[in-house]
């Protein structure tokens, strides 16, 4: 299991209870969150309309509460790669015990070449990126402030998805003899803004990355420490090249 597991980071959550769902500062504050995310998205290709959205809202079947219960992912396409973002997370939220906030002050998305930019909404919603980020999106949310800290402290960070669901070509490459898949949050690049301007505060662009499994265990096994690897990878990465995209055909870098 990785240290930076997020399920086994000892980092102190910020002391923020959960969103008061009867409050109205949606209306003064979720047209311009919108706007500055459909920017921003809309910068790198063609936001779609539709969302992917549930019928019912999971956090009302025991699945983890977004900052102001709107859950749901935005599909951006390019004629070279597809982006699924999600959408929710950096509503505008008032906390029971401190100031509000857009949220838990991010948003998650992955890039692919590997996805069809004609693809319906359901087989985003159902294609291996989509169910990644879709996951990653859920860790989030019922972690919440940890995350951004962990970024702001590490810049970088990876986390393990248990059961993650990729092709059967990639299993050997991606997962490893346990059917998990570590991914690394946090890399940049000139594809995409780090952050947006959140009318309540900053909102980061949380780039989700799939690790191949040497890569996931250069993080943990190596003679540098966790961190000065994870730097090193984002090192290698910037030096293939498509540093935001994830292929379950790129060639490892360890």
């Amino acid at each position: 299991m990785l240290e930076q597991n997020l399920g086994m980071v000892g980092a102190a959550a910020v002391g923020y209870g959960r969103g008061v769902t009867e409050s109205t500062i949606g209306d003064t504050y979720d047209a311009e969150t919108y706007r500055v995310l459909d920017d921003a998205w809309n910068s790198w290709g063609r936001l779609d309309t539709d969302v992917i959205a549930h019928l019912i809202n999971p956090a009302f079947m025991g699945g983890p509460q977004w900052p102001a219960l709107r859950q749901a992912h935005a599909i951006v396409r390019r004629d070279d790669a597809l982006l699924v973002a999600s959408s929710g997370l950096a509503d505008p939220t008032e906390w029971d015990d401190n100031e509000p906030t857009n949220g838990y002050e991010l948003e998650v998305f992955g890039i692919s070449p590997d996805i069809d930019a004609g693809s319906d909404t359901i087989s985003v919603a159902t294609s291996w990126l989509g169910q990644t980020v879709m996951t990653v999106s859920n860790l989030v949310a019922q972690y919440g402030f940890r995350v951004s800290e962990m970024l702001e402290l590490y810049g970088v960070i990876t986390i393990q998805l248990d059961d993650a669901r990729l092709p059967d070509a990639a299993a050997g490459t991606y997962l490893d003899e346990d059917g998990a898949l570590v991914v690394m949050l946090g890399l940049v690049d000139a594809e995409l803004p780090e952050t947006v301007p959140g009318p309540l505060s900053p909102i980061r662009l949380v780039n989700v990355k799939l690790l191949t499994v040497p890569e996931g265990r250069f993080c943990v096994n190596n003679s540098m420490g966790d961190a000065d690897a994870r730097h090193e990878l984002a090192r290698r990465f910037a030096e293939q090249g498509g540093v935001l995209r994830s292929s379950i055909s790129r060639p490892s870098v360890v």
